[in-house]
């Protein structure tokens, strides 16, 4: 009898140590048509420890941003299916505490005033550089989950 419970409770505590390995680390949504800039993006926050996920245009972009509920977002604007954009309101009002940086190589003063009033956290221009990704992660630490 004690043998078998001490068994359970082996169990037990495995499936706790499994559950909560999957919470130790991070999660990025790369949104971009490109597979240039998505292994680019992935490159760079793989090594730093996070699990990295992709959609290659906006429809698929929101389906998997409300599947994994990432850490942080990276989103193109200009896409197919759906604008970077429209995505960004989408996201945001899923969960307006999500943290998105526009990744663009077209950075007009319009696109930036758009993205910031549908409360993107960061515009990025193409290309990016290692250096900006460490920074913005150190910008929003406290609410990447």
């Amino acid at each position: 009898m004690e043998n078998n419970q001490l068994n359970k409770r082996e169990a037990k505590l495995s499936f706790v140590a499994i559950n909560s390995r999957k919470e130790l680390y991070k999660t990025a949504l790369i949104i971009d048509d490109s597979k240039v800039n998505q292994h680019l993006l992935g490159n760079i926050l793989q090594p730093m420890g996070y699990k990295i996920f992709f959609a290659e245009n906006g429809e698929q972009g929101i389906k998997e941003f409300k599947s994994i509920k990432p850490s942080i977002t990276f989103l193109d604007i200009v896409m197919p299916k759906k604008q970077g954009l429209e995505v960004l309101q989408e996201i945001k009002l899923i969960d307006a505490n999500a943290v998105v940086v526009m990744v663009s190589s077209f950075s007009s003063k319009e696109n930036i005033h758009k993205s910031k009033y549908l409360n993107a956290d960061w515009f990025l221009k193409k290309p990016i550089s290692k250096q900006q990704i460490i920074d913005i992660l150190q910008r929003f630490e406290k609410r990447i989950k």
